[in-house]
């Protein structure tokens, strides 16, 4: 009887283990989707930028307000997926950072001397 004690035992550790498995990958899957999602979304903003500033540029409609809008909307986007991913946002997936931002890190950097 124990042999079959064992065999049980190791059976239900075994389907545990699969069971485990099983739901990381769902997991996996959703964030997975949730990403794209998310990227879609981001990919929907910008095109919405560029109609809006489009229309500011060929109208003359004052539409400063709606491109901030749009721009804190791409930015929110963007926080929310580098916390889906699990990281701090990189280069490649915040090309939003603004001109003052990529200034004071320049201004930060030191500067050689030249030597006369």
């Amino acid at each position: 009887m124990s042999r079959f004690n064992r065999f049980c035992a190791k059976a239900r550790r075994a389907a545990e283990r699969v069971a485990d498995k099983a739901e990381e990958l769902v997991d996996s899957a959703a964030r997975s989707v949730k990403i794209k999602s998310l990227e879609m979304r981001i990919d929907e903003k910008y095109e919405d930028l560029g109609r809006v500033i489009y229309r500011d540029l060929h109208t003359d409609e004052v539409l400063e307000e709606e491109k901030l809008e749009l721009i804190a909307a791409i930015d929110a986007l963007y926080d929310e997926l580098a916390l889906l991913k699990g990281e701090g946002a990189t280069d490649e997936e915040a090309p939003h950072e603004d001109m003052a931002t990529a200034a004071e890190k320049d201004s930060d950097e030191e500067t050689p001397v030249d030597a006369e």
